[in-house]
């Protein structure tokens, strides 16, 4: 089952940045915060916080926002829930 965890995993980063949108009032500001949050085993988010800011607050915020717009993020393969501590990169375009 490892290799289905794994594949999982790679599976919720790409259901995450589906989600991530460029916050309004942050133009010209690029950064890189990162969030730690934990799924339930349907998926569903039950925590999420910011673990290091990049140093603009609209910037952090949307990236705690992004975890919870993503809910529910596809189940594990074996039905048990999981936290992850990830880093939202944001780029402005």
């Amino acid at each position: 089952m490892p290799a289905a965890r794994a594949t999982w995993a790679a599976m919720i980063s790409a259901h995450l940045n589906r989600f991530k949108r460029y916050p309004p009032g942050a133009e010209g500001v690029t950064g890189r915060p990162s969030v730690r949050f934990s799924l339930d085993g349907s998926g569903r988010v039950t925590s999420a916080s910011l673990i290091r800011s990049s140093g603009s607050s609209a910037l952090d915020e949307e990236a705690v926002a992004t975890v919870r717009r993503a809910s529910p993020f596809p189940a594990p393969p074996d039905g048990r829930g999981a936290s992850f501590s990830v880093p939202v990169n944001f780029t402005h375009r």
